[in-house]
């Protein structure tokens, strides 16, 4: 009964790294006497090995799947601002304000444009805005 309150304390180890196997566990029941190829112990731990190796592949799958993200949120990022203000962001730090000795602003309104936008794709959008004004 020791012996088995042991395994069961190791398989509930709060750090996941130093659980056992489930090899090392087989091994351990049947140290103990306990059959583990067969009967609801060997079927346990079969289901329990099949869960463990699944959620390994779906953590995988949805790691790979956040990575791919967010390089196209850096790529989308790094198209809008410039590359050290892009960098700043990402590194958490305030992007101090820049000053220029001079600077035109141009502030312009197309009248329509909301419906007009509405019906063109976002290609169409940004090609009319380069006709306009380049």
């Amino acid at each position: 009964q020791a012996r088995l309150a042991a395994v069961a304390r190791e398989a509930w180890h709060e750090d996941p790294t130093m659980r056992p196997t489930f090899q090392s566990l087989r091994a351990s029941f049947r140290s103990i006497g306990i059959e583990s190829s067969g009967g609801i112990v060997g079927n346990l731990l079969n289901r329990m090995e099949k869960y463990a190796t699944n959620l390994e592949e779906v953590v995988e799958e949805r790691t790979a799947q956040l990575q791919c993200e967010k390089k196209r949120t850096d790529d989308l990022i790094e198209s809008m601002l410039p590359k050290s203000v892009a960098d700043q962001l990402r590194s958490g730090s305030v992007v101090p304000p820049e000053w220029f000795t001079c600077v035109s602003i141009y502030f312009s309104d197309i009248v329509g444009f909301t419906a007009l936008s509405s019906l063109s794709t976002p290609q169409q959008v940004l090609e009319m805005l380069n006709d306009l004004y380049t």
